[in-house]
């Protein structure tokens, strides 16, 4: 963990009412620059709407290199409508983070667990971002989370049968899930915060290759069919893109009375993998089918390190399939103000509109 000195000299802006200045962190990530993508299309939109009662957002992007290529294309993207500055900050450094937060109204926060795996770090890393937002005095945070899969599984009949993963003595199944679970529940008890539940990025399907691919014979040989392989039986699968992410974060930020204090889920589409492998086929005019397999199989098929936890991760979707689609969508649908915020953003995809927006990127 880097604790080394490291702060950023950023300009105080005064929040008025009709102007609020809004941090966001991982801004060359898929979620941050999401976030950043929905705010400049409000911008854009409110524009148009010519109202002197509309909220002026701004964003100051926070990252650990402000002169990489990611960074400096905030603004080259034609994103300076909203992108106000790009500021270096260290998510393990309390002080940096304190600067890059001074004179914000608001942040939203998300943390990598996958950069080193080390769910301790992960937890420790949240617990420094919580003491900078308090110590700057943001109104309002919308941390991106995950559930702590605990109180689910040890309820359950058959949790015996669910196996620990390193560190065994945090007593976690899906250290992902889990670690930020845990880390969101403490950051609530400090500052205003929205928990933003997210699901399986529909991205992955292109980013980490768990899209179509070719079969083999059992010779070695391809067939003429593709596959995609899960295990996760008949279930629904939950997925979100990060795009949608970025638009519910957004429609937060703009209803922090019925969101803060609050846990919203994010969700495109829920389907089952042979919905999925039937869609997939339509689309690339292939034969996609869809391989279940079990969790230990899939574990191994993966074969990289955190893949038990991606494993059970699927298992836990599966065998609290109707609570994980629920918590997804639930507040959306409660409140019709919040989601009438995300419609006026262009609304949330389906599995079909963002496959039809996507198809280029897979290869068959």
């Amino acid at each position: 963990m880097n604790t080394a000195a490291d702060t950023t000299t950023t300009t105080t802006i005064t929040t008025s009412n009709n102007k609020k200045l809004i941090a966001v962190m991982g801004a060359t990530g898929a979620q941050g620059g999401a976030v950043i993508q929905a705010f400049h299309s409000l911008i854009v939109s409110n524009n148009n709407k010519n109202d002197s009662n509309t909220i002026l957002y701004e964003i100051r992007a926070i990252t650990r290199n402000p002169n990489s290529e990611k960074a400096m294309a905030l603004v080259e993207r034609g994103l300076s409508l909203v992108v106000k500055e790009v500021v270096q900050a260290d998510a393990d450094n309390e002080d940096s983070l304190t600067d890059a937060f001074q004179g914000c109204y608001g942040a939203f926060v998300v943390t990598d667990f996958w950069q080193d795996c080390n769910v301790q770090h992960e937890i420790e890393t949240t617990r420094t971002i919580q003491k900078a937002a308090k110590r700057a005095g943001l109104q309002h945070v919308v941390l991106s989370t995950l559930d702590d899969t605990r109180p689910w599984i040890q309820k359950a009949d058959n949790k015996n049968t669910w196996k620990v993963l390193p560190p065994t003595e945090l007593g976690m199944y899906v250290p992902h899930f889990d670690g930020k679970g845990q880390a969101a529940q403490e950051f609530a008890k400090h500052v205003p915060t929205t928990q933003l539940l997210t699901t399986f990025y529909l991205e992955n399907f292109i980013n980490l290759g768990m899209g179509p691919r070719k079969q083999k014979e059992k010779s070695g040989q391809d067939t003429s069919s593709y596959a995609i392989t899960f295990p996760m039986g008949n279930a629904k699968l939950s997925m979100v893109s990060t795009i949608d992410i970025g638009k519910v974060a957004c429609a937060c930020f703009q209803s922090p009375e019925t969101t803060i204090g609050k846990t919203v889920g994010v969700q495109s589409d829920a389907l089952t993998c042979e919905e999925i492998a039937q869609r997939f086929s339509q689309a690339l005019g292939v034969t996609v089918v869809y391989n279940d397999v079990s969790e230990q199989v899939y574990a191994e098929f993966l074969g990289f390190p955190g893949a038990e936890d991606l494993a059970n991760m699927f298992r836990f979707y599966k065998e609290f399939e109707t609570y994980f689609v629920d918590s997804r969508t639930r507040a959306l649908l409660e409140d019709d103000v919040l989601m009438e915020k995300v419609k006026e953003l262009g609304g949330l995809y389906t599995f079909q509109s963002w496959l039809d927006e996507n198809v280029g990127a897979f290869q068959v």
